[in-house]
């Protein structure tokens, strides 16, 4: 099996959906890929600092424009 990486110019943004707490993430390609092999979406307030993924939780916005 041959693996790669996605470019940037496959797609324009990445949907990641939570199933069980029915939350969204729109991640522009650029983000998505930069992330490599993993993508961990913290859904916990125990943290001492938001992770970078918090940015895009729910940001329909970025694809309405």
């Amino acid at each position: 099996m041959i693996r790669d990486t996605y470019n940037t110019d496959d797609f324009d943004f990445a949907l990641l959906y939570i199933q069980d707490l029915h939350v969204f993430y729109v991640m522009p390609s650029k983000i998505f890929n930069s992330y490599g092999s993993e993508i961990h979406l913290v859904e916990t307030e125990k943290r001492q600092r938001k992770p970078q993924s918090a940015d895009y939780r729910e940001r329909w916005d970025l694809i309405e424009g």
